[in-house]
């Protein structure tokens, strides 16, 4: 689903080098889209098309043949954005006209939204984090946030109306084990000195799943504990839900420490009251979507008609079941029926509610079954879903998403984001004293096993380290300055290492490597934007120059890479991947600290020096704007 259209200084130079080559007879009415690049190395050209390798086999000539054919039948413009053309080892090579390049660059990088595509915009829900309101958050479930946050971040940037959601199951089996140890086996309900969801998940959690080995009978406890949640209307239903919802409003504490943010919760308990299985399951028959199992291994069982389809037509038994022989709804049949809801296949049953103002004065609502307020925004019918479900839960989503396909005709989208886990390293793992195996390289997380590095305690460690290295860069500074550039520093390192590996490979996570604040981190960027801020304060008064007489090639390499922001866009919308963003940045960074080795700027004359102030300044909006996409604050100071 393309989400953009661009509109960007780059387009508008292959649009120009894609006219040039339709003037070579060789290359007539063959398309360039998708065949640019940047060469590797500036004596090869500003851009490159690798057109001539895929004609190759057609025209039954060498791509070196083919590229020395078309330059020579090519024509430049005079004045145009493109200078020269050449054929290089089968590539077409094109030269910029530097002065108007930069002078058109420039104004365009420092207006307001460079980088911004145009978009038809669509109502998107992303739906992250979901941990179960009974333990704080793991580095696990912040990569979750982290992305999701991402994701809502570029398509708000691009100009979708983005409506963000956090799904709170309180009604699953770790909420009925936090019940129990509170209702039946006294557990005081709070402890001092620590966080109420780190005391649940920490203490309450892990001890009770430890005690149902030692005390079977508690089993029945917890089933008995899940049976009145379920009904709802009680006083243990309502003890749960206070305790989730206090659970939640710790775990909020942290992800706003994040900078992430949300605007509503979808509780599963509402979602039962609301009878949401119970409208999808009448519209669900009456499409003929599913059918009732008279014999074979799925007797007396509802499943949906998935054979059809080929993605599932080789599995051994395609069908999925929806509903058990003795009316148990399964997860799938639950799911499809919240996603008809965000699409609004279904009639929105719910009412809702402030549950409280976030930090960044948004408002956060939640569903509610209860009376709700009158006046408050409409939160489904959306066009596209976006869910970030972590890998493992691939195949059930696979199911949904078919499943929504088949119910909106293909009009609706529902896109699972998955990723891979979090592990920990075997040397992190034995500094929590977990014993690992001298085989294993890593170890996967549990909460039952009490495994696992909670998010609040690596950004406290990542503070005390910002905290250190910040006073003694400062050591004049006031104190608010030294604790207020900390937390940045930390909530940016914590945030980078979550988006900067491809969310389809495992992080294997090592506390000491996360609290280095150098190489590819958030503070290394940081500190490239505060470089740039530092250089135009020093300045002082000056007028920008966007047309340079003469350009050095750290200054070329580093109006070629701003030229790029809009493709790193364009990428990252493409796939919703992060690391577009992450690497752009630290090239731009690492750009930036060549740049102001090799060319001087304050001591410059004062036209070149106008220039340069003009493209540090550029630079750093560019990287600014890459940075917030990440969820990075851009210090002016550090």
């Amino acid at each position: 689903m393309r989400l953009w259209i661009s509109m960007s200084l780059l387009r508008k130079i292959e649009a120009e080098a894609a006219t040039i080559l339709s003037r070579a007879g060789i290359l007539r009415d063959v398309s360039l889209e998708g065949t640019f690049e940047v060469p590797p190395r500036p004596e090869l050209g500003d851009l490159a098309t690798k057109v001539c390798f895929t004609l190759a086999s057609k025209l039954r000539k060498s791509p070196a043949e083919i590229a020395a054919q078309a330059c020579s039948e090519a024509e430049v413009a005079e004045g145009g954005l493109i200078e020269r053309v050449e054929a290089k080892g089968g590539y077409i090579n094109f030269y910029f006209n530097w002065p108007r390049v930069a002078e058109e660059l420039l104004k365009e990088a420092l207006k307001p939204g460079y980088g911004k595509p145009v978009v038809k915009p669509m109502r998107v829900m992303v739906e992250h984090t979901s941990v179960n309101p009974n333990k704080a958050l793991h580095i696990g479930h912040a990569r979750n946030a982290c992305l999701g946050d991402f994701v809502s971040r570029l398509l708000r940037f691009a100009g979708h109306e983005v409506i963000v959601a956090n799904y709170i199951d309180d009604t699953g089996t770790q909420v009925a084990d936090i019940v129990v140890g509170f209702l039946h086996l006294g557990f005081p309900l709070e402890k001092e000195g620590v966080k109420f969801d780190q005391y649940c998940g920490d203490d309450v959690y892990v001890r009770v799943n430890r005690m149902y080995s030692e005390k079977p009978e508690l089993l029945e406890k917890r089933r008995e504990v899940m049976k009145l949640i379920d009904e709802g209307g009680n006083d243990v239903a309502d003890f749960a839900r206070k305790l989730a919802e206090r659970v939640l409003r710790s775990q909020l504490q942290t992800l706003w420490r994040l900078g992430v943010y949300y605007d509503l919760l979808n509780w599963e308990s509402d979602i039962l009251r609301a009878k949401l299985w119970e409208q999808a399951f009448r519209k669900l028959k009456a499409g003929g979507y599913v059918y009732y199992a008279e014999d074979g291994k799925a007797k007396g069982c509802w499943l949906l008609k998935l054979s059809h389809l080929p993605e599932f037509s080789k599995l051994e038994s395609p069908d999925e079941i929806l509903v058990r022989s003795d009316g148990t709804v399964l997860y799938p049949g639950k799911d499809i029926a919240y996603a008809m809801w965000k699409h609004g296949l279904l009639e929105d049953t719910f009412s809702y509610k402030i549950f409280s103002r976030q930090p960044n004065g948004k408002l956060l609502w939640t569903t509610t079954v209860g009376e709700g307020d009158r006046e408050h925004p409409k939160f489904n019918d959306v066009e596209l879903s976006i869910n970030v479900i972590d890998v493992r839960q691939s195949y059930e989503q696979k199911v949904v998403a078919a499943a929504l396909q088949m119910l909106s005709r293909g009009e609706k989208k529902y896109i699972h984001y998955a990723y891979e886990v979090v592990s920990l390293s075997r040397r992190t793992a034995r500094k929590m004293g977990i014993e690992a195996d001298e085989s294993r390289q890593f170890i996967h997380m549990s909460g039952r096993r009490g495994w696992y590095v909670n998010a609040d305690t690596l950004l406290e460690a990542l503070y005390q380290k910002a905290l250190e290295e910040t006073r003694k860069r400062n050591p004049d500074a006031s104190r608010e300055f030294l604790e207020k550039t900390a937390e940045a520093i930390a909530v940016s390192a914590f945030r980078y290492e979550m988006l900067k590996v491809s969310p389809d490979k495992m992080i294997v996570f090592d506390l000491d490597e996360a609290l280095k604040l150098e190489g590819n981190t958030a503070p290394y960027l940081q500190y490239a934007h505060t470089r740039c801020a530092g250089i135009l304060r020093k300045a002082g008064d000056w007028s920008p120059e966007y047309k340079p007489r003469s350009l050095k090639e750290p200054e070329k390499a580093l109006l070629r890479h701003i030229l790029m922001y809009p493709k790193a866009v364009e990428s990252a919308l493409r796939d919703l991947r992060p690391i577009h963003i992450c690497s752009y940045a630290h090239k731009l960074a690492t750009l930036l600290n060549e740049f102001y080795q090799k060319c001087p700027v304050i001591k410059a004359e004062e036209h070149t020096r106008s220039f340069r102030l003009t493209l540090v300044k550029a630079a750093k909006c560019t990287l600014a704007s890459a940075l917030d996409l990440l969820g990075i604050v851009p210090l002016e100071r550090m």
